[in-house]
């Protein structure tokens, strides 16, 4: 099989059952070594890269690649912001890909800079990027893994709050409002979760807020749910104003419990390094495992 010529082509939507059956194999062996799993990819394809893709037609053929061998599916190549940023996943430990990956991404940039971020643990991947004069940086992301087993039942929400789910468009502009708040920046998210809403994943019931009384929406995550190979929360954002009530871990142990209504087994979010906002929420809910993703860089030249 490793003797088969390796080939590259831009996914399209054709391919996307295909590279969806392709992930869900792969994991949870591509969520442990790059942090992506089904419900990531699907973000991908259907969150704001499909502003982008309206503003910059054809961004999904040029930000992912589909790696074949004798006709199979053995790799996807994705830069997930369009930037210099890349994650090469495979199923198995297969250096031999990984290198005849690089050698390509590394053609294919022309001399411009590149960063990949494997899992800490991947040292296999390792030696492959230092052969290939990659230099190993600092974590840049953390990955929670929780068993939705022993998750239990969601507690009360905090008195003067509801814990809800997504209503629909209605529900828009107030969510529009929390993200603002919780991240900043003044960009348009209307459409992104409209595009959301259209992806096969895409359940109301995981989209999960908290309401006041005045109907206002102080904290909102949304997760998917593929009992096949995973499921993930992204994102999870409380408005300034109602930080400080536990609002976070509410909405999140609502959407693990729905999660697991739904047959979900494992569930994985991804957080800023240790010290952020979002560690300190993931660690308290009792993961059952905590994966460092460092950042690899070849420097242009």
């Amino acid at each position: 099989m490793k003797d088969s010529p390796t080939t590259f082509e831009p996914i399209s939507d054709d391919q996307l059952d295909e590279v969806i059956g392709f992930l869900r194999a792969a994991n949870p062996f591509a969520e442990h070594t790059w942090g992506w799993e089904t419900g990531r990819f699907i973000d991908w394809r259907w969150a704001g890269n499909t502003v982008r893709n309206r503003e910059r037609p054809g961004f999904f053929g040029r930000c992912g690649t589909v790696v074949r061998r004798e006709g199979a599916v053995v790799a996807l190549v994705i830069a997930e912001s369009g930037a210099d940023d890349h994650c090469i996943l495979t199923a198995s430990e297969d250096g031999e890909l990984i290198d005849a990956a690089l050698a390509w991404l590394i053609d294919r940039r022309d001399g411009a800079s590149l960063t990949l971020l494997p899992c800490d643990e991947a040292t296999w991947v390792h030696d492959v990027l230092a052969a290939r004069g990659f230099e190993k940086g600092e974590i840049v992301d953390l990955g929670w893994g929780y068993d939705l087993a022993r998750v239990g039942d969601p507690p009360a929400p905090p008195e003067g709050f509801v814990i809800d789910s997504l209503a629909g468009d209605s529900d828009y502009p107030e969510i529009q409002r929390c993200l603002e708040g919780a991240f900043g920046g003044n960009r348009d998210r209307i459409p992104v979760l409209r595009s959301l809403a259209t992806n096969p994943l895409f359940r109301p019931e995981l989209n999960v807020v908290a309401r006041t009384a005045d109907g206002r929406i102080a904290s909102y995550c949304r997760g998917t749910v593929d009992p096949d190979s995973g499921v993930s929360i992204d994102p999870v954002a409380t408005h300034p104003d109602f930080q400080g009530h536990g609002l976070g871990k509410a909405i999140v142990l609502e959407c693990f419990a729905a999660q697991a209504r739904l047959g979900g087994r494992e569930i994985y979010i991804g957080s800023a390094p240790d010290g952020s906002a979002g560690s300190r929420l993931y660690k308290k809910l009792t993961p059952t495992s905590k994966r460092t993703y460092s950042e690899w860089r070849r420097l242009a030249y």
